[in-house]
């Protein structure tokens, strides 16, 4: 029987031709301002210099002393705030605790450090601004008791981000990506400007717990919305510029970030964009595969119509009509096979292949965030400053891009995620025995490579992996276990209170452990996606004979095996 699969409709219509170009670009620059509310919480709360307020010494009192504004302010330190050891800088005084300069007569130079007791900042803090000039630190007062707050509200971000791929996911199976994408782009615009406005830590708080929500489903749905438009032979190549796209958004996070020191400014600068890419959506076509597995063929030929007409292409109406026919009769088995016309994750599960891959799925990238996120936390201070520290770190994720590009063509990505990891892992094991030096840092970032480049290939297999009726929700469900690696992550890291060296052993045993894992993956390199519940069931599915010899042979020699099986 002659396959009328959609990725047979792609190779007459173009991979990647100048339609799918234009969409991809479009979706790509959401994953970049998704990144930009991913990560702005590093500028949002920069680390602030601060010290107790001295109500006692007012500005009259540097007026009597002639003293400038900031001599009156080094002067206020020096005999109001207890030193730390040998102070050279500003950063020497104390924090959390200043003297008590009740009934005491104060005077420039007078040392208080053997006669005057200290008490805790009871009259409110004072920030430095030369690096920040406004923080949700400085602005919320999250210093010295409440200093843990704003990682906590890091930690809920992340806990929002597993929501909206779970939940953003489910419904774009259900109603459709296109919808979907729009509701979530609205909600990341709507709650970003209104962050802008907090008055206070908790509405901060819930109003980036709702960015994030939005912000997970989006880095979904693009990914899906922009690869289930593209031939086999082009996937990697959509995967390579997402992940770019990424790194971009990164990358100039920190240019921003630089040129704007206000947080609310920062805030509302990154999240303006929303209201641009809402406007997309009207170039952003619905998914043709989805409407064809929920049987909506007229919708599906309009735009598979619509996108011939761009790339300057004519489909065969035999082909179309052959497709259709085929469609239905898959649509009719589905419905004998799963009781149900409109399969879900429950229906996933009972299929055995697929329930075991996606728990492979979830622990790789449950792993991969751990360990990504638990380098870049972990890693050694170039000694510069924040914004260029934060550029080096997030632009060696482009070599492990650009290798990625490399070895999934040619060796596919099972053995590409395997070695990423395994390597990966084994360089942060070694890292962890060295000693502090540039030997240290220099394999510490060629393990941060491996982990990228794994990374990258590790979240765009489910996409390959799951048919279309439930390739939303388990990309959601994969994303939703790559949240909780990266809301434990910073967790690890405590374990160098008890040894040092252990944080990045535990990185290192997890990492190799996913990778052996990911051997039990079907390699999908050049395959068509499954479209129905029973193809991503059969997909990888290999008969016993004439599958012998090495991984490479083992592709070719089962390649036809498994066309047959799925047919």
């Amino acid at each position: 029987m002659k396959e009328y699969n959609f990725d047979v409709l792609l190779s007459h219509l173009g991979e990647f031709g100048r339609y799918q170009r234009r969409v991809y670009y479009l979706v790509c620059l959401m994953t970049l301002v998704g990144t930009w509310h991913t990560l702005v919480q590093v500028f949002l709360a920069g680390t602030t210099d601060h010290w107790c307020h001295v109500p006692e010494i007012q500005s009259s009192d540097c007026q009597e002393w002639n003293l400038t504004d900031a001599k009156c302010q080094e002067v206020t330190k020096d005999i109001g705030i207890p030193a730390i050891g040998d102070v050279t800088d500003v950063d020497q005084y104390a924090q959390c605790e200043r003297y008590n300069l009740t009934d005491v007569e104060v005077y420039p130079g007078i040392d208080l450090s053997n006669s005057t007791q200290t008490i805790p900042c009871n009259s409110g803090w004072v920030y430095g601004t030369s690096q920040y000039k406004s923080t949700i630190i400085s602005d919320f007062n999250l210093v010295c008791d409440e200093s843990s707050f704003s990682n906590l509200a890091q930690s809920i971000f992340f806990a929002g981000v597993l929501c909206g791929d779970i939940l953003f996911g489910a419904i774009a199976d259900r109603v459709g990506r296109r919808h979907t994408l729009l509701v979530a782009l609205v909600i990341q615009l709507t709650a970003g400007i209104a962050t802008v406005f907090s008055p206070n830590y908790l509405t901060f708080v819930i109003l980036r717990f709702l960015i994030a929500c939005a912000t997970g489903g989006i880095m979904i749905l693009s990914l899906v919305i922009g690869t289930e438009f593209v031939g086999p032979s082009k996937r990697i190549v959509v995967c390579v510029l997402n992940y770019m796209f990424s790194t971009l958004g990164s990358m100039s996070l920190a240019l921003l970030a630089f040129l704007i020191r206000k947080w609310r400014i920062l805030q509302l600068v990154v999240s303006a964009p929303s209201l641009i890419l809402c406007f997309f959506i009207i170039i952003i076509p619905e998914s043709a595969r989805w409407l064809i597995s929920r049987g909506r063929l007229k919708e599906a030929d309009e735009i598979i119509q619509r996108v011939a007409r761009a790339n300057k292409v004519e489909i065969p109406e035999s082909l179309l009509e052959g497709y259709k026919e085929i469609n239905e009769d898959k649509k009719q088995e589905e419905v004998e096979a799963v009781g149900s016309s409109d399969p879900w994750l429950l229906d996933l599960l009972l299929y055995p292949n697929m329930r075991w891959r996606l728990l492979c799925l979830m622990w790789m990238g449950f792993v991969n965030s751990m360990v990504y996120y638990g380098l870049s936390l972990n890693s050694t201070n170039f000694g510069f400053n924040e914004y260029l520290d934060f550029f080096l770190v997030v632009s060696a994720d482009i070599i492990g891009i650009l290798l990625c590009y490399y070895t999934v063509e040619k060796w596919g990505r099972v053995i590409t995620v395997c070695v990423s990891m395994i390597l990966g892992g084994a360089l942060c094991i070694v890292t962890g025995w060295m000693v502090a030096g540039v030997a240290r840092v220099i394999v510490a970032s060629l393990g941060k490579v491996g982990i990228a480049a794994s990374f990258a290939v590790a979240l765009f297999l489910p996409i390959e992996i799951f048919p279309t009726p439930v390739r939303s929700i388990s990309t959601g469900v994969v994303g939703m276990a790559c949240g909780i690696g990266s809301v434990l992550s910073p967790l690890l890291l405590i374990l160098a209170d008890i040894w040092s060296p252990l944080p990045l052993v535990v990185f290192g045993s997890l990492s190799i452990s996913a990778g052996f894992v990911a051997l039990f993956l079907p390699e999908t390199m050049g395959r068509n996606l499954p479209e129905t519940m029973q193809e991503g069931e059969a997909l990888g599915a290999r008969r016993r004979t004439g599958c012998r010899g090495s991984y490479g042979s083992l592709i070719d020699n089962c390649r036809s095996h498994e066309d047959e099986e799925i047919a």
